[in-house]
């Protein structure tokens, strides 16, 4: 039985949803709107961390690139495949390989949880609002507002392909994309391949940045029409 702990100290330092929660309050003191559910002030506080998450994730893919490219610095021609040859797999520590592997598989987790979280999140709110809505509907309405600020929504696809990617194949391969010596690639497979004709088959550090980033443009987009929400509230 515990009988004596530790609490450590959680601040967050993404602040998305707090403009939303300031709007919650004073609709809840005009009387405009009920007080959420303990649920909502849950998935307030995940969504919180897992912004923090992230960002963190993506930091140590970044650094595990740069651990990476020290062993490619002076790299025998011997290693190096083009469509034309063959070369020898490159060995480097398993620590730095399973880093990787770890990091990917937990960003594409965490942003996909996220976004899961944020339907909740917004299912929750509207319930306070009474808005009758059906979570099934969620998806539709948030791809629906995106379209409506004509913001881009593609990175859903790459993020639910990226993440069954990792959820229903075997163990990825990994390698580097050379071909411009200035913008190395993380390349990650999903059998050793000879050519890289068909994108289905890998994923890059760059899709990673892009669903990234196509995320991080989505979430003030929702804040702003979740704000609008409670500010027109009426009971």
């Amino acid at each position: 039985m515990i009988n004596k702990w530790v609490h450590i100290e959680c601040i967050f330092h993404n602040k998305w949803g707090l403009k939303i929660l300031n709007e919650i309050n004073n609709a809840i003191k005009e009387n405009r709107m009920e007080k959420p559910s303990e649920a909502f002030n849950d998935y307030s506080m995940s969504i919180a961390i897992r912004l923090d998450l992230i960002s963190r994730l993506l930091q140590r893919i970044t650094q595990h690139l740069g651990g990476l490219n020290e062993y490619l610095k002076d790299v025998n021609e011997e290693y190096i495949y083009t469509q034309e040859k063959e070369g020898f797999a490159l060995f480097i520590v398993d620590e730095l390989k399973l880093d990787i592997l770890i990091d990917i598989d937990a960003f594409l987790f965490e942003v996909n949880s996220c976004c899961e979280l944020l339907g909740l999140y917004m299912y929750e709110l509207f319930i306070a609002l009474g808005i009758s809505i059906e979570k099934k509907q969620i998806g539709m309405i948030q791809a629906k507002i995106l379209k409506d600020k004509k913001v881009d929504a593609t990175w859903f696809r790459k993020l639910d392909g990226s993440r069954n990617f990792f959820i229903h194949n075997a163990a990825p391969y990994i390698a580097i994309d050379i071909t411009d010596n200035k913008n190395q690639n993380l390349i990650i497979m999903k059998e050793n391949l000879k050519t890289f004709t068909d994108p289905t088959k890998y994923i890059t550090l760059t899709t990673l940045v892009e669903i990234r980033e196509g995320f991080k443009n989505a979430l003030p987009v929702f804040q702003d029409h979740l704000i609008d929400c409670v500010r027109s509230a009426t009971k």
